[in-house]
């Protein structure tokens, strides 16, 4: 078979535009699963059983269940409680509902490893326990979650591509388009994973750039 990549420059346009839409819907599940997921490790790290043990059921179920059936119930389940969402918009509940208790248990397992030394000698100095968690708890428990939490970012740029199946005009389901007219997968698939390629990247440059910022504020290194 010979490769044919001018027809890339005749779908590029197509492609970016599907690109910018993985990137709108990894921007807003990051954006709401992020503050969710802080609150689910805060409640599950407070020492309230009756708040931990059920919370910890939650998270364990969402990480059972496969993302592309929490994507299928938000769709196609939802409108029979009378609640019907678009495509982009069912998108954004079950990615966000499936990611903010993964990243829960990155923050959980960060604010874990602070030692617990550190925070008796605050309270010892009397300060309050929002305070110790906003000034001693948080800052240190920042560069331990950074490198988990990019990987799990990673996942929820690759995870939109689930979202062809209900039809969201991301880049996987355009490429899924530009098959049937170019009649060109291959040439189409090896353009889309160098999208891809790059936005991960992105993301790894963000990744390195904060393990430096709040490395360096939190240890003085």
């Amino acid at each position: 078979m010979e490769l044919d990549f001018s027809i890339l420059f005749l779908v590029w346009p197509r492609l970016l535009d599907g690109a910018w839409v993985t990137v709108q819907l990894t921007a807003v599940v990051l954006a709401l699963a992020t503050p969710l997921a802080v609150l689910v490790a805060v409640l599950r790290n407070i020492g309230f059983a009756l708040l931990a043990w059920p919370l910890g059921l939650v998270s364990a179920t969402f990480r059972g269940v496969p993302p592309l059936l929490i994507l299928f119930i938000a769709f196609f389940g939802l409108p029979a409680f009378g609640l019907k969402l678009s495509p982009f918009a069912a998108a954004v509940i079950a990615m966000t509902a499936y990611m903010a208790f993964y990243f829960g248990e990155v923050f959980r397992g960060a604010l874990l490893a602070v030692p617990a030394g550190t925070v008796q000698a605050a309270t010892a100095l009397g300060l309050s326990p929002l305070r110790i968690f906003f000034r001693i708890r948080l800052p240190q428990a920042v560069p331990s979650a950074i490198p988990p939490y990019i990987s799990h970012a990673t996942e929820v740029l690759k995870g939109t591509a689930l979202t062809a199946a209900i039809s969201v005009p991301e880049l996987s389901g355009t490429a899924n388009q530009l098959f049937a007219v170019t009649f060109r997968p291959f040439e189409v698939l090896l353009a889309i994973a160098l999208i891809y390629g790059v936005l991960d990247g992105m993301l790894l440059t963000v990744q390195h750039l904060a393990e430096r910022r709040f490395g360096s504020k939190v240890w003085g290194r």
